[in-house]
This record gives C-alpha cells, sequence and structure tokens, in this order.
C-alpha cells in the first residue's frame, strides 16, 4: 500500500466518521448525492467516495460513472500536493498538466469545503510534545 492509498483509506474513515459526529461536515452532505473519485493517471491507485442520503461510502476501485475525477501523475505528487492543503498548488499542478480533472468542476468546490474538516483535531499536549520532540532533533543536528 502506498501513501496515496493509505491517504485515500484515512480520508474515506474520517468522512464516515464526521457524517456522524460534525454537524458542519454533516451539512455539506445534506441533500447531495453524488461520487467524486481520486486516482492516479495510470489508475494504479483509485478510490470514490460516494455521498447519498447524508452518508459517504467509498471503494478503493473505478466507479462506472462518477460525478467528478480528481487525477494525479503519480501517488507521490498527489500526497504532496494534497497534503499542503494550497489552492494555488492546485492551479500549478493544472496549469502544468499534473492534475486533471473531469465531470461537474462544482464538486471541486465541495471537496475543498469538505478538506477542510478532515485534519484531526489534536490535544494541545500532544502538539505541545510534538513541538518539543521537533526541537530536541533540531538541537543535536546542530
Amino acid at each position: 500500500m502506498n501513501k496515496f492509498e493509505l491517504m485515500l483509506l484515512f480520508m474515506a474513515g474520517r468522512m464516515q466518521y464526521l457524517s456522524h459526529h460534525h454537524a458542519g461536515f454533516m451539512a455539506l452532505l445534506h441533500n447531495k448525492d453524488f461520487v467524486i473519485q481520486l486516482q492516479t493517471f495510470d489508475a494504479t491507485t483509485v478510490r470514490y467516495f460516494s455521498i447519498k442520503h447524508r452518508g459517504v461510502r467509498s471503494h478503493g476501485q473505478m466507479h462506472a460513472k462518477p460525478d467528478f475525477v480528481l487525477s494525479f501523475k503519480d501517488a507521490d505528487y498527489a500526497v504532496k500536493t494534497l497534503s499542503k492543503a494550497n489552492p494555488m498548488a492546485f492551479m500549478k499542478g493544472m496549469q502544468a498538466g499534473d492534475i486533471k480533472m473531469e465531470g461537474d468542476f462544482g464538486l471541486l468546490m465541495w471537496f475543498n469545503n469538505a478538506a477542510k474538516y478532515l485534519q484531526p483535531d489534536i490535544p494541545k499536549p500532544v502538539r505541545q510534545a510534538v513541538k518539543w520532540l521537533k526541537a530536541q532533533r533540531q538541537a543535536a543536528v546542530q
């Protein structure tokens, strides 16, 4: 399993959790019925997300008729671009031909809004511990 497959699997689980536990995300699902598919150009990594009846279903395969397809040149590039969560990175990727989109482009806006909820909340003590560890590593390198 590559990092992109793992990221898509995490997204699926997080979306399913949020569809039952987060009012803001639930509002995004209200009265929606569509399929978004994310994949690499060669389709070696592919997963679709079906949004219907305020629920989220996901499968690690191609959908017969997705409403929107977001394709990346390769798995590493997909992880790098999606991790940035930066609209400019998407624009640069599309201009360079490294990202391709097909279907209802309005669903890209939906996906951008949904992505805001996908990052899990990390408790403050954990964030502080990670920050401390990074500082220790940096000090050891110098």
